[in-house]
């Protein structure tokens, strides 16, 4: 397939996911179709991308970013020039502290390295190498230290959440985590990760907590309360997948 050179480079951070898509595709001298095969999705779904009635998942812009030579960080998060000049598709790996500016950029823990997270949570927030989300115009929540990011993996918190889902999180101070009521929440005990809805909280009467799914299929977890080492409250959904 032959590509075509973008005449500017410059950053367009004014344009949505779905005008970035499209701009994608008329630079390459693609139709929708051609891009659907390139995708191996449907012409109409490309039309729904393009129009901003559907979030792109993972696959399609990581296949983006590879096959049409587009910088990642433009592509995902709108930041820097639209040409990949770099061969790692411009990946952001940034770990700094948060700053007073309009994005932050936290940690993003995917799901498969979930059980050497788990033995990062007694480091004081320090979590590596892990690809950093970045997150613009974030709210004074988000803004706080600890602020992670989770691929969601399941179908238990169907069907407001699903898997492939990206949320953002705050982190719940330990002391505090028997007062924690009425939400959904990323929680760890033992050496398990897991997110699940609090109704309610026996911490401090039966020194347990009582994790409940949103798909009645999956049930319930029920923790002892020293077998917690983690909880972060889920605050935002920063991407979706396609369905």
């Amino acid at each position: 397939m032959e590509r075509k050179k973008i005449s500017s480079v410059s950053p367009m951070p004014e344009l949505s996911m779905a005008e970035r898509l499209k701009v994608v595709r008329q630079a390459r001298g693609l139709t929708q179709q051609q891009m659907a095969d390139l995708l191996e999705i449907s012409r109409p779904s490309v039309a729904q991308l393009e129009g901003g009635r559907h979030q792109p998942s993972n696959e399609v812009l990581e296949t983006i970013v590879k096959e049409l030579n587009v910088s990642r960080n433009w592509l995902w998060f709108s930041s820097g020039p639209m040409e990949d000049e770099g061969a790692a598709g411009g990946n952001i790996i940034l770990l700094g502290k948060f700053t007073d500016s309009e994005y932050i950029d936290c940690p993003f823990i995917r799901v498969p390295v979930r059980a050497g997270f788990v033995e990062l949570i007694a480091t004081e927030g320090d979590y590596g190498q892990y690809e950093a989300m970045r997150i613009y115009k974030p709210s004074p929540e988000l803004r706080r230290a600890g602020t992670l990011v989770f691929e969601i993996d399941g179908d238990s918190m169907e069907p407001q959440l699903r898997a492939g889902m990206l949320v953002a999180v705050t982190p719940v101070p330990l002391e505090d985590i028997k007062y924690t009521v009425s939400g959904v929440y990323v929680a760890t005990f033992g050496n398990q990760l897991t997110i699940k809805r609090i109704k309610d909280n026996d911490l401090l009467t039966k020194r347990q907590l009582v994790l409940h799914s949103d798909n009645p299929r999956a049930g319930i977890l029920t923790v002892a309360g020293e077998d917690i080492r983690g909880l972060w409250k889920v605050v935002d959904i920063i991407r979706g997948r396609v369905e």
